[in-house]
């Protein structure tokens, strides 16, 4: 009886030393979470174990897009591999009006009061942001330094950073969001459902979101149009999402946008509209590449027969994940062009 015990007494002690270990810790924190909401057939399927790969190790960051990385290969189709973005007009800093960049103080009215001054410029650092920056001007460009982490720690229902309408000409370049769900919890219908990086209210037109990375938030979507006429042009090109409850990207209302060279790593990306009373159209999905259980969509969702047959859905690459062509009920689906797919599947 002496020998089990001695075993079992030393497996605690090799658990609970294994727990001080930061990535074994966070893997046990991840576990744990997903027990508790019933998710462990989530965490253990193959997708899971990769998504759980790349995290740990960071094997297969090469994925990731940025100003000058496609997450696809150049070809006839998509020849793009950089972007550049809109010139800054004398920006200034949020280190000019008090922001500490340290990670722990809360940096949002410094942002708000760069903003409000005109262009910025955010020096290297990690910015919390726990409030939400709101952007009235047009022509305002925010542009991030290498070495920047924009940060949310709180669970509520407040975006980091709204664009109001009307407005044009706004852009939002080369910044890493991160927020406070890293085991990525999916409710629906309470507090978060609307923590919301980076969102356009109403007729917000020519728009720029290039060059950013997303993960780890608890809305529905990292970046968000909203509006019955959610804004026309926007340009979201080079961008990451990482572990989204649902959306990467979500066009509400939108008009006429061009998506592409975007890396989603299990998100979706695309158009729904709420209703047919929203605008739709237009609408290009480009050069994309989904992994990990991603999905894309030309539109397939919204009540009362929504028309998204103005909208274009071509040249992605999927690995894993499905492409969402159905119509709403009552409704035109999109055009899907030359989309390849790998071990995935169509809904």
């Amino acid at each position: 009886m002496r020998r089990p015990i001695v075993i079992g007494a030393l497996l605690v002690g090799v658990a609970v030393l294994a727990i001080g270990v930061p990535g074994v810790k966070t893997q046990f924190q991840t576990a744990y979470a997903a027990w508790d909401e019933g998710r462990l057939q989530e965490h253990f399927s193959w997708s899971g174990f990769r998504r759980w790969w790349y995290r740990t190790t960071g094997w297969g960051g090469h994925l990731r897009a940025g100003l000058d990385n496609s997450p696809v290969p150049p070809t006839a189709s998509c020849p793009q591999t950089s972007f550049t973005p809109p010139r800054l007009v004398d920006p200034r800093s949020p280190k000019d009006f008090g922001a500490a960049g340290n990670g722990t103080t809360d940096d949002t009215k410094s942002f708000q009061a760069a903003v409000d001054a005109g262009d910025v410029l955010v020096p290297a650092g990690t910015y919390l942001l726990n409030g939400t920056v709101v952007v009235t001007a047009s022509n305002r460009h925010i542009q991030c330094e290498p070495g920047v982490t924009l940060k949310k720690t709180v669970r509520e229902n407040s975006n980091m950073f709204n664009y109001e309408g009307p407005s044009t000409g706004n852009s939002l370049v080369g910044c890493n969001f991160v927020g406070a769900n890293p085991t990525r919890i999916r409710e629906w219908d309470t507090v978060g459902e609307y923590d919301i990086p980076v969102q356009t209210n109403g007729a917000v037109d020519n728009f720029v979101l290039a060059g950013n990375s997303f993960r780890d938030f608890f809305g529905q979507s990292m970046f968000q149009t909203e509006g019955q006429g959610g804004g026309t042009g926007a340009v979201l090109m080079f961008n990451s999402f990482a572990n989204c409850p649902l959306y990467g990207i979500a066009l509400v209302g939108s008009v006429n946008g061009h998506i592409a060279y975007n890396l989603a790593d299990n998100c979706r990306m695309g158009p729904e509209n709420n209703d047919a009373t929203q605008d739709s159209g237009g609408n290009v999905l480009e050069c994309n590449r989904m992994i990990n259980g991603g999905n894309i969509t030309g539109g397939a969702n919204g009540s009362g027969g929504v028309d998204y047959s103005g909208n274009v859905v071509r040249h992605n690459v999927l690995d894993g994940g499905y492409m969402q062509i159905s119509p709403p009920e009552r409704g035109k689906a999109a055009r899907y062009i030359d989309n390849t797919c790998n071990d995935c599947a169509t809904e």
